[in-house]
């Protein structure tokens, strides 16, 4: 198994000797400045119109987040729905689920959505290494889809009310309860 030589700044192998020649050259100070302002970039000192504009991106930023995420949540609940009904559609609707957990975890607390990373948290652990559920399962897995799609609805920006906070300390306990068998 490999490992980090802070020594050295090098990803070191078992039986392969160190490199110790490194050299760390800096930024030059024109590389550095051209790094914030470069041809369209930003200066430091944003005016209110650069304010303006950025503001603008985040929201429209924020607004294909919702689109694309509620987008998502929908097709997923239909596959678990379908999954329900036929066993050889669990494997993909297991799969989907898990993808779509990470997602939601990786993205919702960037657009002000923490509730729904916690969420797709317990998701992301209840589907992780499994290749199928059962029905019992498949009902955990859309019970997370449809808190995700309530709290995106609703625009339930934060961490909520004791609620929902309530509610995710339900789906981790019932998530907990039927997490076996894993297949």
């Amino acid at each position: 198994m490999s490992h980090f030589d802070w020594g050295s700044g090098a990803i070191v192998k078992p039986n392969e000797p160190k490199k110790k020649n490194v050299q760390i050259i800096p930024a030059q100070t024109d590389l550095k400045r051209r790094a914030v302002n470069f041809v369209k970039g930003f200066d430091i000192n944003l005016s209110p119109e650069q304010l303006e504009e950025l503001e603008m991106v985040v929201q429209r930023s924020s607004e294909t987040f919702v689109r694309d995420i509620g987008k998502d949540l929908m097709d997923c609940r239909r596959l678990i729905i379908g999954a329900l009904g036929d066993k050889t559609k669990r494997g993909a609707a297991v799969e989907t689920s898990s993808d779509l957990a990470y997602s939601v975890k990786a993205l919702g607390g960037t657009f002000q959505y923490p509730l729904m990373t916690q969420i797709a948290k317990s998701m992301e652990s209840f589907v992780a290494d499994r290749t199928t559920a059962n029905e019992k399962q498949l009902l955990v897995i859309q019970l997370h889809i449809d808190s995700l799609y309530v709290i995106l609805a609703g625009r339930v920006t934060g961490f909520g009310s004791t609620v929902e906070q309530a509610t995710v300390a339900a789906l981790t306990k019932l998530a907990e309860r039927y997490e076996l068998p894993r297949e």
